[in-house]
């Protein structure tokens, strides 16, 4: 306890009001009694699913226990039927999830350090067991981890019947959730057919077995973990959280790096915490040096190009624009825009995605692109824009000065039916580059340094 709450902590306590939760928080309120001198407090968060006829009476009791300890309480009720079903999850998935995003919130409210969680014993080997089935490999069968990032599990090598005991000796009133009895839940019938036949016919120690077998691995996963986070950027070209290229170096890593690093590249861009599925990971492995090779995934697409290979979001790139005043290797855009192209004789009906990059994936795709010296981008008072033609356009050209975007249209004997739909680029009303049409002067690379503005098509 005093290694996962040290002095002058503030402490959330997620109490269902089972015996787990009651026992845990106990547990808190008599180390902060016994050790005064740290300061520490702690608030009583409860969620009511309204799910089972008792639930009210639970949220009483557990109102009640707060109130005896002096404790702050939190109550939240919502209709969690209803929330899996609209967020097309599991009960038990989509209750956690929003668990953890109030208690999120109440920690943020409430100004607390660390959130504690009642998983004992039985949960961490239920957890490995769950995992084991569905094929995890150390990430997953390190089980639950008994302080990660601000979330504490002080029972977490404590039994079932120990808390039980505790909770006799101590006289804590608590209730029973029926549901956990029942074996329409799949980590239920873990819990209450798998294990105990593993007990009686394999291992009558088998929670310890689990409980041993999560805390090895554990090790392993922090230590190889702490290898990847340090060759990360070594091999990572570009990141941030839309876009990651790894380097074609990285192939030569072991595949217990190799792996991780494809997690992470995938993680930072998807927003998925839990990483990928196994077979993308494997598929990467397999194919990321065939440059050319890509693929489309929800959230993200990953593509082999001539560096590494490239993850990217495009539906975030779609809705961010980073200032040219911020630092010249962060100047992005990068738009989607559905429109007819005729005026080019490409493809008519195109998915329109520009980004200046100093890299782009596969040449092939590219239907223009330009260099601009990246120092005049960022001078700019006007974001860059892609649009079509407006009042009072004009374009500079070094030996002629400015030149109104009509009379180059006419120069260039464009129809005036066609000028509408073609795309450019400007700062405010100066434009920049008319993609097969012309490129102004005023952002002429001056030196060797120069960024490359594409502009990339692909079929709807």
């Amino acid at each position: 306890m005093p290694q996962q709450i040290p002095s002058q902590s503030k402490v959330l306590v997620a109490v269902s009001g089972g015996p787990d939760s009651v026992a845990l928080a106990h547990v808190i309120y008599r180390y902060s009694c016994e050790n005064q001198d740290k300061n520490i407090s702690f608030v009583i968060t409860h969620v009511n699913h309204k799910v089972r006829r008792e639930a009210d009476k639970e949220a009483e009791l557990v109102k009640n226990l707060a109130g005896e300890w002096k404790a702050g309480f939190i109550l939240h009720e919502f209709d969690a039927k209803r929330n899996a079903s609209a967020c097309r999850q599991s009960f038990q998935e989509a209750s956690r999830e929003w668990r953890y995003a109030r208690w999120k919130e109440d920690m943020e409210a409430w100004g607390c350090d660390l959130l504690a969680t009642a998983h004992h014993l039985g949960d961490q080997a239920e957890t490995v067991l769950y995992r084991l089935l569905r094929g995890s490999g150390t990430t997953g069968l390190a089980g639950i981890y008994p302080v990660k990032d601000k979330i504490i599990r002080p029972l977490l090598s404590v039994t079932k019947e120990e808390i039980l005991e505790y909770c006799k000796v101590q006289s804590l009133p608590y209730s029973i959730d029926k549901s956990n009895l029942e074996t329409d839940y799949y980590r239920n019938k873990i819990r209450l057919e798998l294990i105990p036949g593993l007990e009686s016919k394999y291992n009558q120690r088998i929670t310890d077995a689990l409980g041993r077998t999560a805390e090895l691995l554990r090790w392993d996963e922090e230590y190889i973990c702490a290898q990847t986070e340090a060759l990360w950027p070594r091999y990572c070209l570009r990141a941030d959280h839309t876009r990651v290229l790894l380097s074609h170096e990285a192939w030569k890593e072991p595949e217990a790096i190799l792996s991780r690093l494809l997690r992470k590249a995938a993680s930072q861009v998807s927003g998925e915490t839990r990483g990928p599925a196994f077979k993308f990971v494997k598929l990467w492995m397999q194919k990321g040096k065939q440059t050319g090779w890509r693929q489309d995934l929800q959230g993200f697409k990953v593509e082999v190009v001539k560096q590494g290979l490239f993850f990217f979001n495009v539906e975030r790139e779609s809705k961010e624009y980073i200032s040219g005043k911020d630092r010249i290797e962060e100047f992005r855009l990068f738009v989607k825009l559905p429109l007819a192209l005729n005026v080019w004789n490409k493809i008519t009906e195109l998915k329109v995605q520009v980004g200046i990059f100093d890299f782009y994936p596969e040449e092939q795709h590219v239907l223009w692109s330009t260099e601009l010296d990246p120092v005049q981008m960022s001078v700019q008072t006007e974001p860059l824009v892609c649009r079509t033609r407006q009042a009072g356009d004009r374009i500079y050209f070094k030996n002629l000065g400015h030149k109104a975007i009509k009379k180059v249209f006419q120069d260039k004997d464009i129809s005036a039916g066609e000028r509408d739909k073609i795309l450019f680029f400007a700062f405010g009303d100066l434009v920049v580059w008319i993609p097969g049409v012309c490129r102004g002067d005023s952002l002429l690379p001056a030196g060797p340094q120069s960024s490359r503005l594409y502009l990339v098509a692909a079929e709807i």
